[in-house]
């Protein structure tokens, strides 16, 4: 567990690009939208409205866990499967 050097005080996450910041690392890092949260609050005071707002405002690849999607790697609609030829 993290313990901050500064006597457990925690700093204030209220600022937007701070936020972004740190949500697109835990979401990088394989944590899944709905505990970031969660992870974030353990190190921070977090604005909660902040970071909803943060999170509706990703694209929804960026707010997937690193492989958590099938459909990446599926050819668009229309093209044939050319190694099938």
């Amino acid at each position: 567990m993290h313990h901050s050097a500064d006597n457990g005080i925690k700093n204030r996450l209220i600022d937007p690009r701070s936020m972004t910041t740190e949500v697109l690392r835990l979401l990088g890092s394989g944590v899944s939208k709905d505990r970031v949260a969660v992870e974030l609050s353990r190190l921070f005071y977090v604005d909660i409205d902040l970071l909803n707002a943060v999170l509706r405002a990703l694209p929804k690849q960026a707010a997937q866990p690193a492989g958590g999607s099938e459909d990446v790697h599926r050819p668009p609609a229309g093209e044939k499967d050319r190694a099938a030829a």
